[in-house]
């Protein structure tokens, strides 16, 4: 059977509000949403882990948001169908500044030994992969808000992605992205099977 994906971001699960929402838009088809966990594994564990549910559900789409809209860009290096990324983290170093390294601040020895493996993995994962995939024309779909309180400024992801297929913008979303049920029609003009 053919299905959808949708990768969660940091600090979510495979319960996700987004994986509910496209079971939503479109009922008759499977929607297979993982949980990722993304402080007990490494990049390229979960990267193994998309690829064997890709290949076990025939996935035809897949859509990740914020960190999971990174992991989905990296699922490009073998997955050749359409992609939708919502406010993706395109800037490892960056995100991990903004939203990993605060945490530190109060955090035990352990657990800053914990996340600095977290962070020197991802930087060694960025650099071998994220930076070196493949430019598929036609098979990007960006989702990204004006208002992204966490990334800012999306004008380098599109620079490093000059191919992508479409962009639609948002307004009144933030990070979260709340108006991703506005996306149903953008989604389902690129979903590569039948459907309703």
């Amino acid at each position: 059977m053919s299905s959808l994906m949708y990768v969660h971001g940091y600090g979510s699960n495979g319960s996700a509000l987004k994986g509910q929402q496209l079971r939503e838009m479109f009922p008759g088809i499977d929607v297979v949403s993982p949980t990722q966990d993304y402080e007990g594994e490494d990049p390229y564990e979960l990267q193994a882990q998309l690829r064997r549910e890709i290949e076990a559900n025939g996935v035809r789409l897949v859509v990740g948001s914020s960190l999971g809209g990174y992991h989905t860009l990296c699922a490009t290096a073998f997955f050749e169908g359409p992609v939708w990324c919502l406010n993706p983290v395109h800037d490892i170093r960056d995100a991990i500044d903004r939203v990993l390294v605060p945490t530190l601040a109060g955090a035990t020895v352990e657990q800053r030994d914990k996340m600095q493996r977290v962070i020197d993995i991802y930087s060694r994962f960025d650099e071998e992969l994220f930076q070196r995939l493949p430019r598929r024309e036609g098979q990007l779909h960006f989702a990204l808000s004006t208002d992204d309180e966490l990334l800012g400024d999306h004008a380098p992801l599109l620079s490093l992605f000059p191919h992508y297929a479409k962009v639609v913008w948002k307004d009144d979303c933030r990070h979260q992205f709340f108006r991703f049920m506005e996306l149903r029609d953008d989604i389902a003009a690129t979903i590569p099977f039948n459907h309703r």
